[in-house]
């Protein structure tokens, strides 16, 4: 009996130490389930998440990775300790429909605009069609904080003839020629000097503005050339014609003894520019001449506009004689003196590669408050022959233009413009009438046909030309210019129109 109750309690503690481990077996995996709904819970809420992911991936047109740094230009310029040496050469070939015959001292080389002597179907040598050929030195270097000493030396060239644009000179050649026989010339400010282009030294600050004095370039000349879509190509645009650019007469596109100022401020630019010139000393006899120039405008999201004002006084444009002057190589030359007054309000616009250009320019020539005596010497020439009342009235010559610039692809620039300029009657005379039509004397006030150069008239010339860019220091153009004069513009002319299409090359260094 006492052994069964032993074995009981035997039984009993064992069902008691089982009971227990059941119980914490059942809590061990209670707490199992719970550990494993938890992690199910992370799970799903990280597969739902994923899926967000996804589908916000399949929605982007590019991987979500980060862009290269685009590699630094390459600065291959011609440069040491600050000086930098730059230029260009544009050779080409041309057809011109009523030419003249090529001039190797022409700074543009050709007439590609119908002159008075234009007469016949001519293939020429066509330099300079789209820029200058030129060769120049420039240099900066800081003197003060925020200031810097600057300098730039400009010569313009005829690559076929290796001469220095010499405009004078060009008419030189053709002194006493008749008119069917000329050769391309032409008045310029370019007059075979060493150096032709600009001359000057000064300080530049971005804060206060540049300073410059010497042999500058006008306001007006570089306002025109900035808002023409063929930037006053010689080849291509009218406005290559100092008559416009040079606000009356070429040989103020550039002024000698000159002091400038420009000033620029965020949107915002101006500039002023007055040319000492000369008062009637020894070297010049009587011939008093100065100038004063001045532009505001405003550059801001591709849109530009621009206001000039230009006086000059005692300009001066030059012709050949009718006559080989007695003592050859005299550098004799007939001269009109006036003085002329213009302004000029421009506009351009950018929008992706499409860039627009508009223009206007009024020019106003009036005979000299002081006029000038025979012998005078302008820009190395011996001015013979002078003409101080050419105007019985003011002159006046309004110019329009309108033009666009289109990057068709990566490497094709393509480029057109319209030019129109209205001249008025300026005469007050009856004229004098010869045998076979041939006119002379002052034309009648208010006549519009060709017989009088004071007579109403007008000229229209319009181009296109495409420029395959290659890289940066080569391109070739080809492209064709028509122009037209009529009225009191076209009187003396051979020809009233031509047609000159250009081909050509270009290096820049």
């Amino acid at each position: 009996m006492k052994k069964l109750m032993i074995v009981a309690a035997l039984l009993g503690a064992a069902g008691a130490a089982y009971a227990d481990e059941i119980a914490d077996l059942k809590a061990e995996a209670d707490a199992l389930k719970k550990k494993n709904e938890l992690v199910n819970k992370r799970l799903s809420d990280i597969e739902k998440r994923q899926k967000v992911l996804d589908a916000h991936a399949a929605d982007l047109s590019v991987a979500p990775v980060k862009a290269p740094v685009a590699a630094a230009p390459v600065d291959d310029s011609i440069s040491w300790h600050g000086v930098t040496l730059y230029g260009a050469v544009d050779a080409g070939v041309g057809y011109q429909a009523h030419g003249t015959p090529y001039n190797g001292f022409f700074p543009q080389g050709d007439n590609y605009i119908v002159a008075k002597a234009s007469n016949r179907a001519l293939f020429l040598a066509a330099p300079n069609g789209l820029t200058t050929s030129f060769i120049g030195l420039k240099g900066t270097t800081e003197i003060l904080p925020g200031i810097n000493g600057i300098f730039r030396l400009e010569t313009g060239f005829n690559p076929f003839s290796g001469n220095l644009a010499n405009g004078p000179g060009s008419l030189v050649l053709n002194n006493g020629v008749p008119l069917a026989a000329q050769s391309s010339n032409g008045d310029s400010s370019r007059a075979g000097q060493a150096i032709n282009g600009q001359s000057y030294v000064g300080f530049s600050s971005p804060v206060l503005g540049t300073v410059t004095i010497g042999r500058q370039n006008g306001i007006l000349y570089e306002d025109l050339l900035a808002y023409d879509a063929l930037n006053g190509s010689y080849g291509f645009s009218i406005l290559s014609s100092g008559t416009y650019n040079g606000g009356g007469d070429t040989e103020n596109a550039r002024f000698d003894q000159s002091i400038k100022y420009t000033w620029i401020n965020g949107p915002f630019h101006a500039s002023a520019l007055y040319q000492v010139g000369n008062y009637g000393n020894s070297g010049n006899s009587s011939w008093e001449h100065d100038a004063v120039q001045a532009n505001a405008g405003i550059s801001y999201a591709g849109l530009g506009i621009d206001g000039v004002y230009s006086k000059v006084r005692g300009a001066v444009a030059l012709a050949t004689l009718g006559t080989t002057p007695a003592f050859l190589g005299s550098q004799t030359l007939a001269g009109t003196v006036s003085d002329n007054t213009a302004f000029a309000v421009n506009g351009k616009y950018k929008t992706g590669p499409v860039e627009l250009f508009l223009g206007y320019e009024h020019i106003d020539y009036a005979n000299p408050q002081n006029p000038v005596s025979a012998g005078f010497t302008d820009l190395g020439y011996i001015i013979s022959a002078v003409s101080n009342t050419a105007f019985p009235n003011d002159k006046i010559l309004q110019v329009g233009w309108g033009g666009a610039k289109w990057q068709a692809t990566d490497h094709l620039v393509v480029m057109g413009a319209y030019y129109h300029v209205d001249q008025n009657s300026y005469g007050n005379g009856a004229g004098a009438k010869f045998s076979k039509g041939v006119y002379s004397g002052v034309g009648p006030a208010g006549c519009s046909s060709n017989a009088f150069s004071q007579c109403s008239g007008s000229l229209d010339a319009g181009s296109i030309v495409f420029d395959y860019v290659f890289t940066k220091h080569f391109d070739v153009y080809t492209g064709v210019l028509y122009s037209k004069v009529n009225g009191g513009m076209a009187s003396g002319y051979l020809n009233s129109w031509n047609v000159a299409p250009t081909a050509g090359a270009r290096y820049f260094f």
